[in-house]
């Protein structure tokens, strides 16, 4: 079984050094009083239980998943035991309204935790997050009645929840959708109607589940633009069961602990979040914490992969090093150090991105300045795509280069190393693919607002380019920085002008654009993480030598990878539709 031990000094890097949390919290009202000696505190006793509590529950989550009977769906071994520890700690309340039970602690910290728990089991975290993510939608758009039911059950675990969207004939074009919602005299809705992929729909954790479901009343209008968004629990007010049934669980890839369901809804009850036929808007709130969510679940999976790679380089002897007779720790042949770096570098830079966006979110919500939380609530709007697309992809990487140290053992089961490949895989595919991501940052969040938000993250890179402006020891960060924002600025320009002449042609490329736009965030992370560790690396430290050596590694040899992308960019458009015509 893997080993984790709570990444704590990295982590703390991160809050403290990196990103000053504690200061940026004491700006806002509602977490002054958030220290940055409570946040350490939190992630230690996250990491514990998470190490403690969920990560020997792993393997078994694995190799014997979740098991489907009659309609009903068991968790894997020992999940129900740990979920009630977890929900008797408090943890799913962190975030919660003091109103409805809760402790009303910064998103920042639901970020810290949900990396936790992302290192120790995947599948866990599929059923003790998701509530975070239902509540933020029924806080914006469910009537006073639905949150005063609801909220508080979600903060303290008694129920968990699902979204059901996916139909097998929509896959992704959620406009084809045909569930269907009638009203009644009452002021319900009795819903129709089959969904699939909806993880966590069913399981035996919790009695009961709420289900917030896509579905379309009659008249609606065709496509997307006449969807609603309805609460349809799995129990009604007097206990009975909702005709709500799960048919099957998808067998899988990876993770085999959380069900991917198949349900079926026939006339069953449910109510209406938000207005008619906007569904979408109602749910976007919930689907944009899901994607943030897949962000720190590769962060906590890349941070498992790494370290155990780390281990496993120190104790594996085999070869000759250039410098003496074998044979030798792996650790010491080039290649396993570069594969090495590339893991340290994604994954200490996703750990960097995943709590800055949170911290930003934060401040989105809570700063006294209306500006200042409008401008930030437009840069997370920006940054949301490239957490869940560049960083989920990243972790594949960043996986494969730990089977690749593994060797053979990395390849059998008994590691536990190829189980996080396959469980990573979906967290490219889920809450919108790579593909879907792209072109939200591409088409509407870039060229839809003439490059508002983009220029949002330029103004804070550029600002912080000024004050290094000075630095020479920082130069080497510094200017390949400022080529990487002049990269996005020239490709922007490009893909506008080519969207201009022809709608729809720079789609070829938008998968690179994002990817180019990821790596201008990395370069600006990583450089300030090597001025935070700067001083400290000259003074003998080893730890923040690492952290130096480290970005050096990223500007040197993975950020080049900007100049493949631009290329690729700018390139003639092909007519690719030809690639695959008949002969």
């Amino acid at each position: 079984m893997p080993s984790f031990s709570p990444p704590l000094r990295d982590l703390a890097f991160v809050l403290h050094d990196l990103l000053g949390a504690p200061a940026a919290l004491a700006a806002l009202p509602q977490h002054a009083e958030v220290s940055a000696e409570l946040l350490d505190q939190i992630a230690q006793e996250a990491g514990r239980f998470a190490a403690e509590k969920i990560l020997p529950l792993n393997p078994g989550a694995d190799k014997i998943g979740c098991l489907w009977s009659d309609g009903k769906v068991a968790a894997p071994p020992g999940f129900v035991q740990a979920y009630d520890e977890f929900c008797e700690l408090g943890w799913p309340s962190m975030c919660a309204d003091i109103d409805d039970g809760g402790q009303a602690l910064p998103r920042l910290v639901f970020s810290v935790v949900g990396e936790m728990l992302s290192s120790c089991s995947h599948a866990f975290v599929m059923y003790a997050a998701v509530n975070h993510c239902a509540a933020s939608c029924l806080r914006n758009s469910a009537s006073e009645a639905l949150r005063k039911q609801w909220l508080a059950p979600l903060a303290n675990g008694q129920v968990t929840t699902s979204m059901c969207m996916t139909e097998a004939q929509a896959g992704s074009d959620i406009g084809l959708l045909s569930t269907r919602a009638t009203a009644t005299d009452d002021g319900h809705f009795l819903i129709t109607g089959n969904k699939i992929f909806a993880s966590g729909a069913e399981h035996d954790l919790t009695p009961d589940i709420m289900h917030l479901v896509l579905a379309r009343l009659a008249g609606a209008p065709a496509g997307s633009r006449g969807l609603s968004l309805f609460l349809v629990p799995k129990l009604l007010s007097d206990g009975t069961h909702n005709t709500v049934h799960c048919d099957g669980i998808e067998h899988k890839m990876g993770l085999h602990g959380s069900p991917t369901c198949s349900m079926r809804f026939e006339q069953a009850q449910g109510w209406l979040v938000g207005e008619p036929n906007q569904g979408l808007r109602a749910m976007f709130p919930m689907m944009n914490e899901a994607r943030l969510l897949s962000g720190l679940q590769a962060v906590g999976l890349s941070e498992q992969a790494l370290q155990n790679s780390l281990e496993y380089a120190r104790e594996r002897r085999q070869g000759r090093s250039a410098s003496g007779p074998g044979p030798c720790a792996i650790i010491e042949h080039p290649d396993v150090q570069r594969m090495l770096l590339t893991q340290k570098a994604w994954t200490e830079g996703a750990r960097a991105f995943v709590h800055w966006v949170a911290l930003l979110l934060d401040v989105a919500q809570w700063h006294p300045d209306a500006d200042i939380r409008n401008d930030t609530a437009s840069l997370v709007e920006f940054l949301t795509p490239l957490v869940k697309g560049f960083l989920t992809e990243n972790a594949q990487q960043s996986i494969s280069a730990a089977i690749q140290i593994h060797g053979g053992h990395g390849y059998i089961a008994e590691t536990g190393i190829e189980q996080l490949a396959r469980d990573a895989r979906i967290t490219t595919i889920y809450e919108g693919t790579t593909g879907i991501q792209a072109q939200d940052l591409l088409l509407r969040k870039v060229l839809g607002d003439g490059g508002q938000r983009l220029a949002l993250l330029q103004e804070r890179v550029q600002a912080w380019l000024t004050l290094q402006a000075e630095q020479a020891h920082m130069q080497e960060f510094v200017q390949p920085l400022n080529a990487a924002m002049q990269s996005v600025n020239e490709a922007t320009a490009l893909l506008s002008q080519r969207e201009q002449t022809q709608a729809g042609s720079s789609l070829a490329v938008s998968t690179h654009y994002l990817r180019l736009a990821g790596h201008l965030v990395f370069a600006f992370l990583w450089a300030q993480a090597a001025a935070a560790a700067w001083e400290a690396a000259q003074q003998g430290s080893a730890w923040h030598k690492a952290k130096l050596t480290t970005a050096r590694f990223y500007f040197s040899q993975l950020l080049p990878e900007s100049s493949h992308l631009m290329a690729a960019i700018a390139a003639e458009p092909l007519n690719m539709e030809a690639a695959f015509e008949a002969a």
